[in-house]
C-alpha cells in the first residue's frame, strides 16, 4: 500500500473518530497507533532494508572499515550470500536463472606482487573442485577488453588494462592451464576467466568465474599502508567456483540425469523389508539408526506393500543403494544389496555393506 493511500485512510479513520461515528474499539486502536508512532519518532527513524544485488559493496566497506597495512594482505573475504535481482518473467529458467540466489563468493585483496599465487590458487581450486563432481570437459575463458570501448563499456585505464591482462595470462601460461582468449568480453573493471562445462548431454554452461578488478576498489576508497609508508591501492579478486548454487544444482542434476552418486544423492540408502513381519522390522530399524548416526541419509519403508513395489518407489526415486531385507537374511545376519539402475547385487554380510556405504561417500567415488 502506498503511503498516499496510507494517510487518506487514516484521515478518514481520524474524522470518524473526531464526529462520533466510529465504534469505540475503532477509536482505541487508532489511539494506540498514534502512541506507538509518537514513540517510534522520539526513537529515532526506522531502519531501512534493502535487497542485495551483489556481494562485493558489502566486503568492499568491510576492508574499508580499518586501517590496512602491507601485512594484512591478502585479504580473503569468502560468504555464502543471498542476493536478489529482479529477472524478467521471460527471462526465469527453472533453477538456471531465478530471482532469489545464494551466491558462493568471496574477495581476494592483494597486491601486485601475492596477484599471481593467489590467481592461480583459485583456479587450482576450480580444477579440484571440477575433479571431485567428475567434470572432465571444461574450458577456461580468458576475457579481454577492447580497447575501442574504453570508457564506454570499460573502464578507460589502458595502462592498467594491459598491465592486469598480461598478468593474468601470464599465471595461465606457467599454469599449464588450455586456455582461449575472447576480446571484449571483460568485466568493466578487469578481465576474468569465465570456466565453461559440458553436461552429459552435452550442454554448455557457465559453471565459475574468477576475476580481476583494478577499478573498483579505487572507486570505494579502498587503500592500505605500503612496506614505504604510502597508500596504495590494492588489486581485488572476485571469485565464485560454483557461481549460484541454484544453477549448480540444476546444471548436476541435469550432468547426472538425476543419478547421483552415492556420496552426493539426496537420499542415499533405503532399507526395505519384504512385508511389514515385526520380527523383520526388528533387524532392520538398527540399521536404518546405525547409518543415520553415521551421517548417511538413510530411509525406510517397513510397509505391507509387496516388495516389488517397494523397490520400484525407490528406483522412481532414484535412491542409489537399497537394502532389502527378508527372514533368511535376518537368519544370516546380512542384506541384499541393489543399486540404482544396475539391479540385484546379492546377500552381503550387515557389516561388510555398512563399511562400503561409509567408505564409498567418504571416498566420494564416482
Amino acid at each position: 500500500m502506498s503511503s498516499a493511500i496510507l494517510s487518506e485512510k487514516m484521515n478518514i479513520v481520524r474524522e470518524s473518530i473526531a464526529g462520533g461515528s466510529a465504534s469505540p474499539e475503532i477509536a482505541e486502536a487508532f489511539r494506540e497507533w498514534i502512541s506507538l508512532s509518537t514513540r517510534l519518532k522520539e526513537l529515532g527513524e526506522a531502519d531501512k532494508y534493502y535487497l542485495k544485488a551483489m556481494n562485493c559493496p558489502h566486503h568492499h566497506r568491510i576492508f574499508a572499515a580499518e586501517p590496512r597495512s602491507y601485512r594484512d594482505l591478502p585479504l580473503r573475504l569468502a560468504e555464502y550470500g543471498c542476493c536478489y535481482r529482479y529477472e524478467q518473467s521471460g527471462e526465469l529458467f527453472g533453477l538456471m536463472r531465478v530471482r532469489s540466489l545464494n551466491m558462493n563468493d568471496a574477495h581476494i585483496y592483494c597486491t601486485e606482487e601475492q596477484f599471481a599465487e593467489e590467481f592461480r590458487a583459485v583456479n587450482e581450486m576450480y580444477l579440484e573442485y571440477f575433479k571431485v563432481f567428475g567434470l572432465e570437459k571444461y574450458q577456461m575463458r580468458f576475457s579481454t577488453h577492447d580497447p575501442e570501448k574504453l570508457g564506454q563499456k570499460f573502464v578507460n585505464e589502458p595502462e592498467l588494462w594491459k598491465k592486469t591482462e598480461d598478468m593474468v595470462r601470464n599465471v595461465l601460461i606457467e599454469s599449464g592451464i588450455n586456455f582461449i582468449e575472447v576480446p571484449n568480453e571483460a568485466a568493466f573493471y578487469g578481465p576474468k576467466i569465465d570456466v565453461q562445462v559440458w553436461s552429459a548431454i552435452g550442454r554448455e554452461f557457465t559453471i565459475a568465474t574468477n576475476q580481476v578488478d583494478f577499478a573498483v576498489p579505487a572507486k570505494f576508497g579502498l587503500h592500505y599502508r605500503d612496506r614505504d609508508n604510502t597508500e596504495k591501492t590494492p588489486l581485488c579478486i572476485h571469485r565464485a567456483p560454483l557461481g549460484t548454487h541454484e544453477r549448480f544444482i540444476g546444471f548436476l542434476i541435469e550432468h547426472y540425469a538425476g543419478n547421483f552418486p552415492l556420496w552426493l544423492a539426496p537420499e542415499q540408502v533405503r532399507v526395505l523389508t519384504l512385508n511389514d513381519d515385526p520380527a523383520l522390522i526388528a533387524y532392520a530399524e538398527p540399521i536404518v539408526n546405525e547409518l543415520r548416526k553415521q551421517m548417511v541419509r538413510a530411509e525406510a519403508d517397513f510397509g505391507s506393500d509387496p516388495v516389488k513395489a517397494k523397490i520400484a518407489d525407490a528406483e522412481k526415486a532414484r535412491v542409489h543403494t537399497m537394502l532389502v531385507i527378508g527372514h533368511r537374511d535376518m537368519e544370516s545376519g546380512s542384506v541384499s544389496v541393489r543399486l540404482h539402475g544396475k539391479g540385484n547385487i546379492g546377500a552381503k554380510p550387515l557389516a561388510e555393506v555398512t563399511a562400503d556405504i561409509l567408505t564409498s561417500i567418504r571416498e566420494r567415488r564416482p
